[in-house]
């Protein structure tokens, strides 16, 4: 299974920027389409929000493309 989640929905304009950049880290990651089923209730849960991308990396969310913060998680995490 993988340790990185990133909630997306089809329509996100910063969603797509964000899985590139994850593979282009090589990050593999497990994506959550918000707008299919029940995603979005448990993204509501877990942020209090609805906006995405979301990215999960174990305990730690980043919301938001924001990259400095990603790289600190996944380096932190030993995934980068």
């Amino acid at each position: 299974m993988s340790k990185v989640r990133i909630y997306t929905t089809s329509t996100c304009v910063f969603c797509l920027p964000m899985k590139q950049f994850l593979k282009q880290q090589g990050v593999d990651y497990r994506e959550i389409d918000v707008s299919q089923g029940e995603a979005i209730e448990e993204l509501r849960q877990k942020t209090g929000q609805t906006g995405v991308p979301v990215v999960e990396v174990g305990d730690q969310l980043v919301i938001g493309f924001d990259r400095a913060k990603l790289i600190k998680v996944l380096e932190a995490k030993g995934l980068i």
